[in-house]
């Protein structure tokens, strides 16, 4: 992922910037199941929650703190060099990973080489089919954040605002919306070692459903869209904290890599869906 980032900044063509994303994105379909699985694996079963809201916290600050830390350096050393900059957490991540894989195999040293395989029928008698059916139906209505940006972009626009004021106001709010998806995943934690996973998970869903809510109406306050972002980040921050916890109770270690795999293609297919479609109807 970071080789491909950071070879963008060397693109002299569309088509090649289009295949290095999708061999970044590639990549982070076979990180994050690995890295769930790692975590789960090193986590203690009581502190699962803990554990994944911590990593959810730091993803979506991440995504707050990254787009700000660009900017200032496309302004002080240009796009491409920028873009050069981006290998270099990339490559700071693979050493911590490294090290945490190292760590994990310490503590499960007595684990043998296993044959690979799916395990499909071992997941199935786990639950693991049962509770992916309603992540299933939280995905296929979990659409791309950059239609949530465009849809407050138009609502500000059409509030009177310039479209390139209203575009930096809408990018602005979304900042909000990893900002409080940070907060609300480190909480739901918390919540979650001391309760169950489907009921942080529906309390995730109706939030997003209330986000949604808000987006449908003719809402031109940018405080009133930041709500909105708000309770989208909260929803998100939530149910894919619950998501990752559940799995982590339902699995034992040797069937996680591939539970974590199937939960990725799960999201991945909900969320490519849900967006193709409503930018379509869009």
């Amino acid at each position: 992922t970071a080789v491909a980032t950071g070879a963008i900044g060397l693109c002299v063509a569309t088509w090649q910037v289009g295949l290095l994303r999708a061999f970044a994105w590639t990549s982070r379909g076979m990180r994050s199941p690995a890295r769930d699985s790692l975590l789960a694996s090193l986590a203690p079963s009581h502190a699962y929650g803990r554990a994944f809201g911590l990593e959810r916290a730091g993803d979506n600050l991440g995504a707050v703190v990254g787009p700000l830390l660009a900017a200032g350096l496309v302004v002080w050393v240009g796009i491409r060099p920028a873009m050069y900059f981006a290998f270099v957490p990339g490559a700071l991540a693979a050493v911590t990973i490294s090290i945490a894989a190292r760590e994990a195999r310490r503590h499960h040293s007595s684990l043998v080489p296993r044959k690979l395989r799916l395990e499909l029928g071992a997941m199935r008698q786990a639950g693991v089919v049962r509770a992916l059916l309603p992540i299933a139906l939280f995905e296929l209505g979990n659409v791309a954040s950059t239609l949530l940006i465009l849809r407050a972009t138009q609502l500000l626009h059409n509030g009177a605002t310039t479209l390139a004021l209203a575009t930096m106001l809408a990018i602005l709010l979304y900042s909000g919306h990893n900002a409080f998806g940070a907060v609300v995943a480190y909480l739901g934690g918390h919540w979650l070692d001391r309760s169950s996973a489907r009921v942080v998970f529906a309390t995730g869903a109706g939030l997003y459903l209330l986000a949604y809510l808000g987006f449908s109406l003719n809402l031109h306050s940018p405080v009133a869209l930041l709500v909105a972002f708000a309770l989208a980040g909260s929803g998100i921050g939530l149910a894919e904290t619950a998501e990752s916890t559940l799995f982590a109770r339902l699995l034992p270690d040797h069937l996680r890599g591939s539970g974590y795999g199937v939960l990725g293609a799960t999201q991945a297919v909900g969320d490519l869906t849900s967006s193709a479609v409503v930018g379509v109807l869009y």
